[in-house]
Formats: structure tokens, sequence, C-alpha cells
């Protein structure tokens, strides 16, 4: 792992604008897209791409308190999707909220799995971002079968853990799905979350890469680091691959390539 406390999150994470990406995982999935579009937008157009920055969601994604300013672009169509990135972008904003339309508590609802890649591709946002599921606010989880929504055509995804799982009881107040999570790893209910298990898991076919394609570049990126820097470190020296310790506040604090 190398110290890169300036490094930016989507450097840190491999990604190249214009791209499709995905966060799956446990708790930090959407702030950490939020954070990919404040980057954007503090940086401006550096390296030249322009467009859009679009979060949106597969399943359904809160949209946390820091991004409700964002203009929202809630419809089912996509030539309505086309004219309201448009309109966003002629307004000079760089970043917007898409879904099919809202659920309960506020919730954006998901967007079809193959409208990031056409999004892209027809030049209305150099980057999309996409939270392909969920998990009820805890930091860890295991996908149950009909899980995750991966986009199609998707450049990167993140599996995310939150380190505040790490050291904690193999059980429901931590992890969503502690059942999958156990199998996959080979370990029982109210085992401790040890760096080991927890890489097991997110490196799984059944677990993080659950329905990432070949083509992708597969990330595991420990939010809230900071709390736990140590195991954090010890998650990241027993995974084979790109690993990213970030924190909201400080931003990435590591990352291996």
């Amino acid at each position: 792992m190398s110290a890169e406390a300036k490094l930016p999150l989507h450097e840190a994470m491999g990604i190249v604008r214009p791209a499709v990406f995905a966060t799956v995982g446990g708790g930090g999935k959407t702030t950490i897209l939020f954070a990919l579009a404040a980057e954007w937008e503090a940086a401006g157009d550096q390296d030249g791409v322009g467009g859009l920055t679009v979060l949106t969601t597969t399943t359904k994604m809160t949209i946390p308190r820091e991004g409700r300013t964002m203009p929202l672009a809630i419809g089912r169509d996509d030539a309505f999707r086309a004219g309201a990135l448009d309109d966003i972008r002629l307004r000079g904003l760089s970043s917007v909220v898409v879904g099919s339309g809202r659920g309960d508590r506020e919730r954006v609802l998901g967007v079809d799995p193959a409208w990031p890649r056409r999004a892209v591709d027809a030049g209305l946002a150099s980057l999309v971002g996409v939270e392909a599921d969920g998990s009820k606010g805890r930091p860890f989880k295991a996908p149950a079968p009909h899980e995750p929504v991966i986009p199609e055509g998707v450049d990167v995804v993140a599996a995310v853990i939150g380190a505040g799982a790490l050291g904690r009881p193999l059980d429901e107040r931590s992890v969503h799905r502690p059942e999958i999570v156990a199998q996959i790893a080979g370990a029982e209910l109210g085992d401790e979350i040890t760096p080991e298990l927890a890489a097991r898991v997110l490196t799984s076919p059944d677990g993080g890469r659950k329905g990432v394609p070949e083509s992708a570049e597969f990330v595991v990126l420990v939010s809230g680091a900071g709390r736990d820097l140590e195991g954090s470190r010890a998650l990241a020296s027993v995974v084979d691959g790109r690993v990213v310790l970030w924190d909201t506040g400080s931003g990435v604090l590591e990352c291996s390539a």
C-alpha cells in the first residue's frame, strides 16, 4: 500500500472518463458516488473530456443530505432523459441524479441496466455512476440470488466495505445477509469479521465479484478506513488486486494497484 493523501478518488479507483462505474456491497456506496461528482465538479474539465456526471441506480437509492441540491431527472423515457440532461448541461451544471421514479422515503428508483452505457455512448454523460445493490445501511454484505444488478457495459466496479465491520461479530447488526456471508467465507454466524474473512467475501464470484464481467476493472474500497486503519491495511494486504482505503472527510488514505 502507498500513502497518496492527495490522490483523487477517481484516479485511485482507475476510472477514466468516459465510463460507467458501479458500486456494490456494504455501506458507503452512495456517499462514494456523490464524492466522485463533487470531485469532478471542483476540478473542472481538466482532462478535456467534458460532459455530465450522472448518478443513478439499478435498484433504489437514497440521496444523502449533501446531494439534495443536485438536480433530478426523473422519468422512464429515454427521450425525456436525453432532453433533461441537455437542459442541465445548457444551464452550466456538471452533475445530476437520474431515476425512473420516486419510491418510499423519497428514494430514487432504478433505471434499466442498459441505460448507463447508452447514455455514455450517446455523449449525454462522461461518467455514469451506478449504485447496483443495497445493504440496509450495514457496512458489510453478500448478495442475494437477485443481486447485484450490474449495469451493462460497466467499466469499473467497486466492492465496498465499511471499516467499522472489521472486528465485529458476523451477525445482522453489522452485516446484511450474514448467512450468505458465512456460507461464502466458510464461517459461522457470530464469528469475528477478520480482514481475511472480509477479503474472501469481497473477492468471491458469489460475493463482491458477483456478476462483474471479465472486461471490467474491479476494486475493493474500504470506506471509513481512518476509523480502523490497521484493520483496513490488513484487509488490503490479503486482497490480490486494487484496494483503496478512503474516508469521507480525508479522501484517499492509501491505495494499491
